[in-house]
């Protein structure tokens, strides 16, 4: 399962916040709104029907009504009833309930099907046992309505805002981080390049990311440092190595040629010989890579890769002829590029000889070169043991075998295709296996032509 990057994850986050926050605001809000619309809507129907009493003089046990009096002001209506409930003037709404009680100084709200009013009433004595009650009705539709819609809009509004915060914040981050990625790829060039002289780019501003790219600066100079100092041993450890164990291959040959030693101690030198040998080449080879990683460029001249092909088989004959292999080359024409020649014979010799090393008897090995367009394909082909898929990997890393047992019989070193690896990128190419277990091996490899 594919790890959410950071940037998405903050973004998830800090929008999860915000839109719990804004709902929670919202919720309040409208129960705010609704609270204060309710309220105000309560204080002006009592003022309305305080006002409306001043109509009313009451003197010597009865009241007096103002001939000019009027039952609808300001969006209010007012009712008059007795102390039984009776209404003696003004009109009520329709829809209103009648049967709705009277209940002094107390607002409230009176609901009729989809209609909402709110109710005050007040009550005033008069004479012996007399009262009448002022009622004042309004309508409340217009905030309901207005709650209604402003909820509807906000259902609609709502996750287009989130998702708005959500690109916006987005954006913003990753132009926060852009740094870093920038950061990630040059890490990944310079480990992927293998080249650490290269150093990261440094932001303008002293901030984190700066502080981070000067500690990866400082991380590959050390690297730098340490992998120079352990190109520079390696090359003059072998270097050193040469001289004895040749000295130890010249005297082994020399005492083969002795008349005097018996058969049993020439067999005993053969063997110190063949070890001796073995290491001259294990010893060539590191040397080889070691001085190749350590130079920066290559004297490059025009290669026939034919010809250059037909040499190593023709000096590999023998040693395939052992194994009953047969080698062949394949090329509808000359096949030439720019290359470094002594490069190139060690990679198609090594190639070759892993081929022949790892064939089965009576096999055949395929060396393929064609043109491309600006590409130069080749490609080494046997029918022999073949490798694992779990194995294919790690063939390019030094000193590692498939076939551990088989490869010290063969002489080999477990450099080869270490060596192969590393000139193939000196060229600007790449190289990729296809191999099946117990059916045999394929190299190809690709190179411009420059």
């Amino acid at each position: 399962m594919k790890q959410m990057t950071i940037k998405k994850k903050v973004t998830l986050w800090y929008t999860g916040i915000i839109a719990l926050i804004l709902g929670m605001v919202l919720v309040f809000m409208f129960y705010f709104v609704d609270k204060v619309g309710i309220s105000a809507t309560e204080e002006e129907v009592s003022a309305a029907v305080t006002g409306f009493s001043a109509n009313f003089q009451f003197q010597d046990g009865t009241y007096y009504l103002s001939e000019d009096t009027q039952f609808y002001q300001d969006g209010v209506m007012f009712c008059v009833y007795d102390d039984n409930g009776k209404l003696l003037y003004g009109t009520m709404p329709e829809k209103f309930p009648k049967q709705t009680i009277l209940k002094s100084h107390t607002p409230r709200v009176i609901t009729s099907g989809s209609s909402k009013w709110m109710v005050y009433d007040s009550v005033h004595t008069y004479g012996k046992y007399k009262a009448i009650w002022i009622r004042g009705i309004t309508s409340i539709h217009a905030i309901e309505v207005f709650m209604t819609t402003s909820q509807k809009m906000m259902i609609i509004l709502y996750p287009v805002f989130i998702l708005l915060i959500a690109m916006t914040g987005y954006f913003m981050l990753k132009r926060a981080l852009k740094q870093v990625d920038l950061i990630c790829d040059q890490v990944e060039n310079i480990s992927y390049g293998k080249d650490l002289t290269k150093r990261l780019s440094l932001p303008k501003v002293r901030d984190e990311l700066y502080e981070l790219s000067h500690k990866f600066n400082q991380m590959f100079e050390r690297l730098e440092e340490s992998f120079e100092k352990e190109q520079q041993f390696t090359a003059d450890v072998s270097h050193e190595l040469r001289t004895p164990v040749t000295v130890i291959i010249s005297q082994c040959e020399y005492l083969i040629e002795d008349p005097v030693l018996e058969e049993e101690e020439k067999e005993e030198i053969m063997i110190i010989l063949r070890q001796a040998r073995r290491m001259s080449k294990l010893i060539n080879e590191m040397l080889m890579i070691a001085r190749g990683e350590m130079s920066e460029s290559y004297d490059m001249e025009e290669v026939d890769l034919i010809l250059l092909t037909e040499v190593i088989v023709e000096e590999l004959r023998e040693q395939a002829e052992k194994k009953k292999i047969q080698i062949s080359v394949f090329s509808d024409r000359d096949v030439k590029m720019m290359g470094n020649h002594t490069l190139l014979l060690r990679m198609m010799m090594n190639l070759v000889q892993n081929a022949i090393s790892y064939g089965k008897e009576h096999g055949h090995i395929d060396i393929l070169w064609k043109e491309q367009g600006d590409m130069i394909i080749g490609e080494v082909k046997d029918d022999g043991i073949g490798i694992a898929q779990e194995d294919i990997p790690k063939i390019w890393d030094r000193f590692y075998r498939v076939d551990k047992s088989r490869s010290r019989e063969n002489g080999g070193t477990g450099l080869g295709l270490s060596m192969v690896h590393f000139i193939v990128a000196v060229h600007g190419g790449q190289i990729h296996v296809e191999s099946k277990k117990g059916e045999g091996t394929s190299f190809i490899f690709q190179f411009p032509k420059m």
